[in-house]
């Protein structure tokens, strides 16, 4: 005997099969037409609101919805590469992780994908366990469905906890085409909601000859991505239906290109930033540069327009490597431990030497600020707090004003940020951008951050505390300062 059907199946059915777009009043129309029974308005409120985070819809504006199929029907052409680094072909496996970004479906976990090669033989996949910082850079845009969880921490060596993760097997893609590092695995979408994906390999020159077209595309991308953003709606959604809805907008002469490299993409924005998600994974917003651009990557000479307002535009017009929400953070801790002096932590912050801001009118109101958020700071400090999240912030803080002060030596000694080798930069990068995740979040101590957050970001910090501490000798060696 048939199942019953419910209001709540119905509307389900009527979003998997639409087949174009169509808006919340059209959906509403269609379900009074089936429905054979009169529906309270909070009922239909609140089957219509549904629609904004359904994982088949992509929200168009305020009121319209695309069906995430139709949209691939004009992209599902469209290879996706994956750059195969020195780690998976020593180990010759590859992890798909955010690179698949955007035909991955949110309705299938990445161990249910399914990879072909020649023929439509099935490359073998396995869990397999693997140290957390080799493993993480894979997943670091996914979201909360694809990115992986099962932990295997080592409380006697922290660094050697490692993660169980599916790992596919090319060992006989990397023999048979003698793929080296740098070379690609180029994937193609064959069934999204099985999650099916054709695997050819690719060479590294092949990509290197259309840099050229792969540009015009990333430029192109973001350009209508800077409209979108404008609107609510397209800020509020994750990564994977903001790339695919700008894919789907693009011309198609721009999609000529032999893949589409997601990873490349990010990097090469330079108008918006991708920020992290409180459900995890991430979306693009509107910002001045991406991360790695302004954030600890303050360079001298900083000349400053004399900008007042809000802390955060100051701290922006100064060209300082931290925003409000770090400051704050960073007071907090200050304020509430006797291992620090504010003025100590201010000449590190703001560099101690010099003049600093760029008017007298801009000096004014940025103590006119500080002035009230001490005293907001030093009110909030006689109330209890959470000593799991009080231990967050200071491990947090004392890691980003360690990256500043290594930022201060090396402005002493006049050398940019850029002159560091690309893995020192990269290391500070991501340690930076930890901390600014992790700072903004606590910043507020009247909104408590979910269980998820702080075992993630304990987790981590347990992870990155070794690289941090290590990473001022390192570059101080590096640069023969030693």
């Amino acid at each position: 005997m048939p199942a019953k059907l419910t209001l709540n199946k119905l509307a389900e059915n009527l979003i998997l099969k639409s087949n174009t777009s169509f808006s919340s009043d059209d959906f509403e129309k269609k379900i009074l037409k089936l429905w054979h029974q009169e529906i309270p308005t909070s009922t239909l409120k609140r089957l219509k609101k549904k629609l904004s985070s359904h994982n088949y819809l992509i929200e168009t504006n305020g009121n319209s919805f695309l069906p995430i199929p139709l949209a691939l029907q004009k992209i599902k052409n469209l290879p996706l590469s994956i750059r195969l680094n020195s780690f998976e072909i020593n180990n010759k496996v590859f992890f798909p992780g955010h690179r698949l970004i955007p035909f991955i479906s949110n309705q299938k976990k990445e161990s249910d994908l399914t990879f072909l090669y020649s023929e439509s033989k099935e490359i073998a996949k396995q869990k397999l366990p693997f140290l957390i910082e080799d493993i993480l850079p894979y997943y670091q845009y996914s979201s909360s469905v694809h990115f992986p969880d099962e932990i295997k921490l080592n409380n006697w060596a922290l660094e050697k906890s490692s993660l169980l993760i599916t790992a596919w097997d090319i060992t006989h893609i990397i023999h048979k085409n003698k793929l080296k590092e740098g070379d690609f695995l180029c994937i193609k979408l064959a069934n999204y909601e099985k999650g099916i994906f054709q695997v050819q390999s690719c060479y590294k020159m092949t990509m290197d000859l259309a840099r050229l077209k792969m540009r015009s595309l990333f430029i192109s991308m973001e350009t209508i991505l800077k409209k979108l953003c404008t609107l609510d709606s397209f800020c509020s959604m994750g990564i994977e239906k903001q790339v695919l809805y700008t894919l789907y907008h693009i011309d198609k002469k721009l999609l000529n290109v032999p893949a589409f490299s997601f990873v490349d993409f990010i990097k090469s924005l330079t108008e918006l930033e991708l920020v992290g998600c409180e459900e995890g994974g991430g979306k693009l917003v509107p910002g001045s540069n991406n991360y790695r651009n302004n954030l600890v990557c303050e360079e001298k000479p900083r000349v400053s327009k004399g900008e007042t307002g809000s802390l955060d535009k100051i701290f922006y017009d100064l060209k300082l490597a931290f925003n409000k929400d770090e400051f704050v953070s960073i007071l907090y801790t200050v304020m509430g431990s006797e291992s620090y002096k504010l003025e100590s932590v201010f000449n590190i912050l703001f560099g101690g030497e010099g003049k600093v801001f760029g008017n007298n009118n801009q000096q004014e109101v940025f103590y006119k600020h500080l002035r009230k958020l001490l005293k907001k700071i030093y009110s909030d400090l006689k109330e209890p707090e959470s000593k799991v999240i009080s231990n967050l912030r200071d491990q947090t803080v004392s890691i980003k004003l360690g990256l500043i002060e290594i930022l201060r030596f090396l402005e002493k000694n006049e050398v940019g940020l850029k002159d560091l080798p690309q893995d020192l930069l990269d290391k500070t990068h991501d340690l930076d951008h930890f901390c600014r995740e992790t700072l903004s979040r606590l910043a507020d101590r009247s909104v408590t951050p979910n269980l998820k957050f702080i075992h993630d970001a304990r987790l981590t910090i347990k992870i990155i505390f070794p690289h941090a501490a290590s990473l001022e000798e390192e570059i101080y060696s590096q640069l023969g300062f030693y």
